[in-house]
């Protein structure tokens, strides 16, 4: 491939990356922000990988995420394990419950990207996303909860994001075009009732060292 290029073709009996370099690897494989990775020295962060999981049968996401894990941890003799570490961050929280445009749905969401094509009936939908993530044609959400909404803003914006809203179950919802974070977040506040404010926490990370002995450690990210 190309330098600086990367690609991942999934599947219920395969998955497969090219072209990434460690951290990025754990960040896709445990599904979290780069940035809730503490990446210690371990390997060459320059160097890139190629990784290849081919199973003889279909599974679904939570044993291929496992088995994943489990592959990742083995290959390059890692200890991954959760610390909490204070962070600056972005408080999600809606003082007031949800907002006029947030309604209901009571099915279970799956996110997926506005070219994916799915027909599951749960969706996040950006329109017209710019390459920066910092600009859209709107957002749409059909059976969308907030940790899920939650975990797709994040990546684009220039903190991590913690949900306190306190809102559970699946919603449907839309907003209009933004051009920055601070007009996503005006939209946020006016239309979903989620109020968005920099604070410092004690985020959850995972922390990566060179497994000792010869054993690897692994553990999941909340």
């Amino acid at each position: 491939m190309k330098a600086g290029s990367s690609s991942i073709e999934t599947g219920g009996d395969r998955w497969i990356a090219r072209g990434y370099d460690l951290k990025t690897l754990i960040s896709q494989i445990y599904d979290v922000d780069a940035r809730r990775i503490n990446f210690g020295d371990v390997g060459s962060g320059d160097a890139r990988y190629d990784v290849a999981v081919m199973l003889s049968r279909e599974v679904d996401e939570d044993v291929m995420q496992r088995m994943l894990e489990q592959a990742l941890v083995r290959r390059f003799r890692l200890a991954i394990t959760p610390e909490n570490r204070a962070m600056d961050v972005y408080v999600l929280t809606a003082p007031n419950g949800p907002g006029a445009e947030l309604k209901r749905h009571g099915d279970t969401a799956k996110l997926v990207s506005d070219d994916a094509g799915s027909d599951d009936v749960g969706q996040i939908t950006y329109f017209g996303k710019a390459c920066s993530g910092i600009s859209s044609g709107g957002i749409a959400a059909s059976a969308g909860s907030i940790g899920e909404f939650r975990r797709t803003l994040e990546p684009d914006l220039d903190r991590l994001l913690v949900d306190e809203t306190g809102l559970k179950g699946s919603y449907d919802f839309k907003i209009g075009n933004y051009a920055n974070e601070n007009e996503l977040f005006k939209l946020m506040q006016q239309q979903l009732g989620i109020v968005v404010t920099p604070a410092q926490r004690q985020v959850t990370v995972l922390t990566v060292k060179p497994a000792e002995n010869g054993r690897e450690l692994q553990a999941g990210l909340d």
